[in-house]
C-alpha cells in the first residue's frame, strides 16, 4: 500500500504506526536517498507483507524505542550477546516456549496455554530481532553464541517433557532470570538509547510473567 508522509512523520514512528522493521520500509522504499529526511507530501510503500502480526496480548502496548547506539562498543556487544544467545537469553526463551508449545498442544484442557506459549515466543522472536540490530550497530555480529563465545546449545532448555505444570514453573523461573539479567546489564551499560531497549523488554517480561503465573495457578493449584 502507499503512504503519504504528514508533518512530523519519520521512519521510525511509520513502523511503530504499521508494526513493521525499519530495514524492511527503507528496502521497500529505495527512493528515498535518506531515510532520515523524509518531506510532507513524499508517498511511499508500506510492505504489508513484512507487517508484523504480533499477538497484541501477549506485549504491552507501549511503543519500542529506536535501535540506535551512541556508538560502536564491543564491550557492550559482548552482554548483549548473552541476552540475545546465551544460558539465558532470548534464543533459549523461544526455543523453550516452541517445545513446550508443541507438547501442550497434545494435552487435554491445555490448548490455551499452549497457544500462549506460542504467542510468548513470537514476542521474544522480535526481542531477539532487535538485540541482534543493537549488537550490529555495536560493531559485532549477531551469531548464536554468548559474549565469551560460547555455542548456545540446546543443553540451556527446560524441556520437562509432557509435564506441563513443571514446563510452567520453568518458563516463569526463566523470565525471572532474564529479568535480573537485563537489570545487570541496565546498570553496565552506560548508554541510554541500549537502556531504553532494554528497560522496555523487561515491561514485556513481566507481562508473560503475570500471564503464565495465572494459568500456572488455574492448572496447577500453586
Amino acid at each position: 500500500m502507499y503512504y503519504t508522509i504528514q508533518p512530523g512523520d519519520s521512519f521510525y514512528l511509520i513502523t511503530q504506526k504499521y508494526n513493521i522493521p525499519l530495514n524492511e520500509l527503507i528496502r521497500a522504499n529505495p527512493q528515498i536517498n535518506d531515510p532520515e529526511h523524509i518531506s510532507p507530501g513524499q508517498k511511499i510503500t508500506i510492505p504489508l507483507s513484512s507487517c508484523s502480526q504480533l499477538p497484541d496480548q501477549y506485549r504491552l502496548p507501549d511503543s519500542y524505542p529506536e535501535i540506535r547506539v551512541t556508538g560502536k562498543n564491543l564491550y557492550y556487544a559482548k552482554l548483549i550477546l548473552d541476552d540475545y544467545a546465551g544460558k539465558v537469553s532470548e534464543t533459549t526463551a523461544i526455543m523453550q516456549y516452541i517445545h513446550h508449545h508443541m507438547e501442550m498442544e497434545t494435552i487435554p484442557s491445555w490448548q490455551e496455554v499452549s497457544d500462549l506459549e506460542r504467542g510468548i515466543s513470537i514476542v521474544e522472536m522480535l526481542h531477539l530481532e532487535m538485540l541482534g540490530e543493537t549488537i550490529i550497530h555495536l560493531g559485532a555480529s549477531p551469531c548464536y553464541y554468548d559474549g565469551r563465545q560460547q555455542p548456545w546449545t540446546p543443553q540451556y532448555i527446560a524441556y520437562h517433557n509432557f509435564d506441563p505444570c513443571a514446563q510452567l514453573y520453568a518458563d516463569i523461573q526463566s523470565e525471572h532470570e532474564a529479568i535480573h539479567q537485563y537489570q545487570a546489564h541496565i546498570q553496565i551499560i552506560q548508554d541510554p538509547f541500549i537502556q531504553a531497549l532494554l528497560i522496555r523488554i523487561i515491561k514485556d517480561e513481566e507481562l508473560h510473567i503475570k500471564l503464565f503465573s495465572e494459568k500456572l495457578t488455574k492448572l496447577c493449584g500453586s
